[in-house]
């Protein structure tokens, strides 16, 4: 039951002036008499001090009162839901975004959403039926229009929060698109908890649009950035320093211990290297630096920092959203990059390479490679060929230099073409920022022939420099002798090796699948029909095959580190949430019909189900009462 024009309740104000009429004294009039015998009472009347006497309930009074208080209700239009006529469709939209995840006396608001939409699955009237649309960052149709109990309960029960934000304007738009033309009294039902920045427009929609919201204000103490940074000294090597920025979006202060943790293989729950405890005021920010040694794991790998906020003993302050409490993030040990150079490579290319000095340069053969065993883990670095090549290239990044082959692994290699001269190159291409080749002269190269990769650099002859993009890696290709052309007299030589060796050392800083935000699914490179297991930081496991080179699966709302099985490679991929948006789990969103904000409880469009006309057929009967009584033979 709700109240469409609440402001008309101030009528009930008129109680008070009838209320003092009631007890209000009658002035007397003076008047000449034969005795006062019979007036004593009125006497005392005029002696007292006081205008006003006890009140006395009279039926009258009562009924008066009753004649407000029907007629003040009924201008307020008080309604409730009307129940959805026969055939008529109701979409239900939720909201998945990460502040959904926050909890509330010991319930969190997606849990809340699935309540309201099992409550409108359970009210649909009879030939009523129920679709459900996941408002993710990329909106979905959980469940097309249904009645069928078992099928919407299946649906409801996959709703969950998914992180990264969510797109209710384009989740609204596509309940309506999906509405357009069903019954009369269909509706679209909005379930959010309006945490979010900017207007939501409710109007040009082909059905009603109710929006409900789950969840109130809610405190809440968030990481909002972190980094790990390098700070060797004589005496510590690994010595580093752990930045963390923290938000208290609250009305009260919060006392906070921040840890960093190292993470590494076969050790999910580390070590803790650095610990504080930090007081974060009322709606502000508090950064936090700590010093920390990182040495790389056994196998020679850099370590992953987990840093981790809990509540400090004797802290009452409430922190309603776990997500933003654990963040991932690589140490600087990642930039550490190893590089095997095989073959003999060009006197350019090694001072390049040693110019670097978070390269560990490795050098061998390609008969030694051939010689490894089989059961012999890849090669973990950027892999270097100077001249030949194998058949197949090796997962991870590569690179081949002075190609003497016709073919290099994908590509295809024409006749040596020279004197050509550079004529573009792709300076969008991260390997080719600040990168300037006018004034380069090469005198003999391989051009690439062919589609199967990318040309970075191109002559009046063909691809000078390509590229060839793999699920599991990518080859750069430089198809002619460095040494046999004035560019590495350039400053952009070195800078082009430099640009290779980042965009590796990223790449494997960020175990060889991309980092997200909470929730987002994990695209791994994979060849086709591999299949890829993922272990969560909560110990769920997920699989899926890979297709098209890529394997998508989806993975829960927890931030850490997911472990990641391809074959006989190990990778892992980082999730966090560090969007301030999110974490500000205040009601903020905007909603709008016609320009004009409308009320998020229960927008304009609802089918409603008036109680005044009840109202004023009681307030007429109540009149007619209070007539009868004021007419009546006694009275006169």
């Amino acid at each position: 039951m709700e109240l469409l024009s609440p402001l008309q309740l101030a009528w009930l104000g008129l109680l008070a002036p009838l209320i003092v009429l009631y007890i209000l004294k009658r002035r007397r009039q003076q008047r000449v008499v034969g005795s006062t015998l019979l007036w004593e009472q009125a006497l005392r009347d005029l002696r007292a001090e006081r205008p006003w006497k006890k009140l006395i309930p009279h039926l009258a009074l009562l009924l008066q009162a009753l004649v407000i208080l029907l007629g003040a209700l009924a201008l307020a239009r008080p309604a409730g839901a009307g129940r959805v006529p026969a055939g008529a469709r109701v979409a239900v939209v939720v909201d998945t975004s990460a502040s959904m995840a926050a909890d509330a006396d010991g319930q969190s608001r997606i849990e809340r959403a699935r309540s309201e939409a099992r409550g409108l699955a359970r009210g649909l009237a009879p030939g009523g039926q129920m679709m459900l649309i996941d408002a993710a960052a990329q909106p979905a149709v959980l469940s097309p229009p249904t009645q069928d109990a078992t099928a919407l309960e299946r649906a409801i029960a996959q709703l969950d929060v998914h992180g990264g934000g969510s797109d209710i304007e384009a989740a609204v738009a596509l309940a309506a698109d999906r509405l357009r033309g069903a019954a009369g009294g269909s509706r679209i039902v909005l379930l959010t908890d309006a945490a979010l920045d900017g207007e939501v427009p409710l109007d040009g929609r082909t059905a009603p649009v109710e929006v409900r919201r789950v969840g109130g204000t809610a405190p809440n103490t968030a990481i909002a950035a972190a980094d790990v940074r390098a700070r060797p000294s004589d005496d510590a090597p690994d010595r580093a320093e752990v930045f963390v920025r923290l938000t208290r979006f609250a009305q009260d202060d919060a006392d906070v211990f921040v840890t960093a943790t190292v993470v590494q293989a076969g050790d999910p729950q580390g070590n803790v290297v650095a610990s504080r405890r930090v007081r974060i005021a009322a709606g502000q920010t508090e950064s936090v630096v700590m010093g920390a040694d990182l040495p790389p794991d056994a196998s020679g790998r850099a370590s992953i920092v987990r840093i981790q906020i809990t509540a400090a003993e004797g802290s009452r302050a409430r922190d309603a959203l776990a997500l933003d409490d654990v963040v991932v993030v690589p140490s600087p040990g990642a930039r550490r990059l190893p590089v095997f150079l095989v073959g003999a490579a060009p006197a350019p290319v090694e001072r390049a390479l040693r110019a670097d000095s978070e390269v560990e340069l490795f050098a061998t053969t390609l008969e030694s490679l051939a010689g490894r065993e089989g059961d012999a883990p890849p090669l973990d670095g950027l892999v270097i060929y100077v001249g030949q090549t194998p058949d197949t290239p090796p997962p991870g990044d590569s690179m081949v230099i002075g190609p003497v082959s016709d073919r290099v692994f994908e590509l295809e290699l024409g006749p040596v073409a020279r004197g050509a001269s550079i004529v573009t190159w792709d300076d969008e291409d991260p390997r080719l920022r600040f990168v300037q080749l006018s004034d380069v002269h090469v005198r003999a190269i391989r051009p690439v022939i062919g589609a199967a990769g990318r040309a970075l650099v191109s002559t009046d002859a063909g691809p000078a420099i390509a590229s060839v993009e793999r699920p599991n890696g990518e080859t750069t290709l430089v198809s002619f002798d460095p040494s046999q052309s004035d560019w590495p007299d350039r400053q952009s030589f070195v800078v082009f090796i430099r640009n290779v060796l980042e965009r590796a050392r990223n790449r494997r800083a960020a175990g060889g699948v991309a980092s997200g935000s909470v929730g987002e699914a994990l695209r791994v490179p994979a060849p086709d029909g591999e299949t890829v297991t993922v272990v969560a930081p909560d110990g769920t496991r997920a699989e899926a095959v890979s297709r098209g080179g890529v394997a998508i699966i989806d993975v829960p709302a927890v931030p850490g580190v997911f472990r990641v099985s391809v074959g006989d490679r190990r990778l892992h991929a980082l999730r966090n949430l560090l969007d301030p948006s999110e974490s500000d789990l205040s009601a903020r969103a905007r909603f709008t019909r016609g320009g004009r904000a409308t009320v998020a409880a229960a927008a304009e469009g609802n089918e409603h189900a008036e109680s005044w006309p009840w109202l004023a057929a009681g307030l007429l009967i109540v009149l007619l009462l209070e007539v009868l009584w004021a007419t009546r033979r006694s009275a006169t």
